[in-house]
């Protein structure tokens, strides 16, 4: 939230400096303004533009979530096995309980498109579960060939 009030006041501070500029062109003479409105060279439309932001906008939040969502798994990760390794009770305590089965018939749209994300987010969990454990497996390995 706090990131789109940044934008519409980045928005809002730029279009008012673009019309005191113009203004000042305008004032000062540094503009001709044409009266033969035919001869106007039509270039990148406020329309335009708006979409173009827009477009890019999209895609920086979408890699700013998919980046964070990535981190936090791969930091979840990291202190389930310190975890583990360290603690072996605090890690039983922590550890989920298995749900028992739902009736698919009585799931609410709503409800089975939660299950469908948790699916997706399990297979990314697994994912960087497994990348990192071929990293401590290519860790051992040339350890294992300094040794020798």
């Amino acid at each position: 939230m706090i990131l789109i009030i940044i934008i519409f006041f980045i928005a809002i501070i730029g279009a008012f400096g673009m019309l005191m500029f113009r203004s000042w062109e305008i004032r000062t003479n540094r503009i001709m303004i044409e009266e033969n409105p035919q001869t106007y060279n039509k270039g990148l439309s406020f329309r335009e533009i708006e979409k173009i932001v827009l477009h890019t906008i999209k895609h920086i939040i979408q890699w700013i979530v998919v980046s964070v969502i990535k981190l936090w798994f791969l930091i979840i990760t990291k202190l389930n096995i310190w975890l583990k390794n360290k603690s072996p009770k605090l890690n039983k305590f922590f550890r989920k309980k298995e749900k028992d089965y739902i009736d698919s018939r009585k799931i609410s749209f709503v409800e089975r498109a939660v299950m469908e994300s948790k699916i997706k987010i399990k297979k990314v969990k697994e994912k960087i579960k497994k990348e990192h454990e071929e990293l401590q497996e290519i860790k051992e390995n040339n350890e294992v060939d300094k040794i020798v």
